[in-house]
């Protein structure tokens, strides 16, 4: 990355936007300038950029609630994080938020215990790995866990060295399942089969390796996960969310008190329970209308809701091209959750083994956390990709129940010593439907530049429209650069 495309990214949000379009603006007090369609950090951003340029926003919300997928569950015990908990150190965006809202942070995020890996439905520890009989995988392979082989393959074949790159035009050749990528890598089938089991995409073959070469990127360059770690350990055999623990930071309360400090400062301007119907345009005007009867009239609109709730909407006049294939067609991928509470004797003192489990089986990962108090009384059991899609066809009760058997099937010492106490599908949430965009082989080439194109007087934000950024940071980076469009059109 140049040295002033790496400074672009580390101004704050309004630093940013002045450079972008210079003198404040001066907006007519009398009618609504814009329409916000979602209160996630996508949509509160560009809502608290456009207000502090004074322009009259309006964000309409569809849930009773905001944030989007920044969802600290504070119904369950425990109140574990539905959906974002990492602020990377290079999250400038986020991190200058917190600071002008006053949002408390503190050090370190999502930290669980090391796993054990179930190959089989055979426990291994970790330390046994390599040498164990369970492990088919070949040559440098041996040596890396299961829930770190993509990563391995990832940092062996990256041919990306700034975030970026990802859009150049000889990126494209990128563009192709992952499973061909790590064959030509030399992935043994083993390894194949392995990385398939963690994945959040649907599998090796229904994903698009450019947008994960992405992320990978720009996290190595966030989270310096090719870098040792604060105890002096390497990131070489962790996966992705575990190497950044440690280097993160969280919202003390949880992740929901961002996005709620922000719709705070916005005050009666954000409107919950508004399921929007139809977005219509004119050569001098966007209307926005509701399910409940209530229309809205600005000069301009931003979308800020996932694309699968977007099909959902009436837009007039209607998309067109690569845009509009983008909206139908754009695949999301699965995070479904069963959360747990322990009672007795913890479980992983009886067997001996670490506390979490990798598996090749029903489950992706059963995570033990540490609590921020030291408490060690709660499972997050988390299905991804296909493995999520399955267990999501059972009713919420009798999805906790087949996962506590499957627990115990594996690990006998947790019988008796569970209880289910929250359920939660991202695919499942209304008006979200997914926990992320996922693009699938060609889709990258074919939408990525085009469907964050203003369309008339609407505008879009959201992770999926993410230029650079990673996690909550791109849902920021997104909503900053759909406000910035929208500043320069009243210029």
């Amino acid at each position: 990355m140049t040295t002033a495309r790496r400074t672009v990214l580390k101004v704050g949000a309004l630093g940013a936007l002045a450079a972008a379009s210079g003198p404040r603006v001066t907006f007519a007090a009398e009618k609504t300038n814009v329409i916000i369609i979602g209160a996630g950090l996508a949509g509160l951003n560009a809502a608290l950029i456009l207000a502090d340029q004074g322009a009259n926003v309006t964000v309409l919300e569809a849930n009773s609630r905001v944030g989007g997928r920044a969802f600290t569950a504070d119904h369950v015990e425990g109140h574990p994080e539905f959906g974002a908990s990492q602020i990377g150190p290079d999250y400038a965006r986020v991190l200058d938020v917190c600071q002008r809202l006053n949002v408390k942070l503190a050090q370190g995020s999502n930290i669980n215990a090391p796993y054990t890996f179930s190959i089989g439905g055979k426990l291994v520890k970790k330390e046994d790995w390599a040498a164990s009989a369970l492990n088919k995988t070949v040559g440098p392979e041996r040596a890396i866990l299961p829930s770190a082989l993509a990563g391995f393959y990832y940092k062996k074949g990256m041919p990306f060295k700034a975030p970026d790159d990802w859009l150049e035009a000889n990126a494209a050749q990128y563009d192709i399942a992952p499973g061909f990528w790590f064959k030509k890598l030399g992935a043994s089938d083993e390894a194949m089969r392995l990385m398939n089991e963690g994945l959040i995409a649907p599998d090796l073959w229904n994903v698009s390796l450019l947008t994960l070469l992405q992320e990978e990127a720009r996290s190595a360059d966030i989270f310096g996960t090719n870098k040792p770690a604060p105890n002096g350990s390497t990131s070489d055999n962790k996966d992705k969310f575990e190497a950044m623990a440690q280097r993160s930071q969280r919202v003390v309360g949880g992740t929901s008190r961002l996005p709620e400090t922000m719709a705070k400062a916005l005050g009666d301007r954000v409107k919950l329970r508004k399921v929007v119907a139809s977005i219509e345009m004119t050569e001098k005007k966007v209307t926005v209308r509701c399910l409940d009867g209530t229309s809205y009239t600005a000069d301009y609109a931003i979308s800020a809701v996932p694309f699968r709730p977007l099909n959902r909407i009436s837009i007039d006049p209607p998309l067109q091209g690569a845009q509009s294939e983008a909206v139908r067609h754009m695949p999301y991928a699965n995070n479904s959750q069963i959360h747990i509470r322990l009672k007795g004797t913890p479980f992983w003192e009886q067997d001996g083994m670490d506390a979490s489990l990798w598996t090749d089986g029903a489950l992706t990962i059963v995570r033990q956390p540490f609590g921020y108090d030291g408490s060690r009384d709660r499972l997050a059991v988390v299905n991804t990709g296909k493995k999520g899609d399955r267990i999501d066809q059972l009713p919420p009760k009798e999805r906790g129940e087949f996962v506590m058997r499957e627990i115990e099937r594996l690990r006998p010492s947790t019988k008796g010593k569970m209880e289910v106490i929250g359920v939660h599908s991202w695919p499942q949430y209304q008006f979200v439907e997914g926990c992320r965009h996922s693009y699938s082989p060609g889709q990258v080439t074919r939408f990525a530049v085009d469907m964050i194109k203003p369309h008339g007087r609407l505008h879009f934000a959201g992770e999926h429209t993410r230029r650079l950024d990673v996690g909550m940071e791109s849902a920021m980076e997104s909503g900053e650069r759909a406000a910035v469009e929208v500043v320069a059109r009243f210029a």
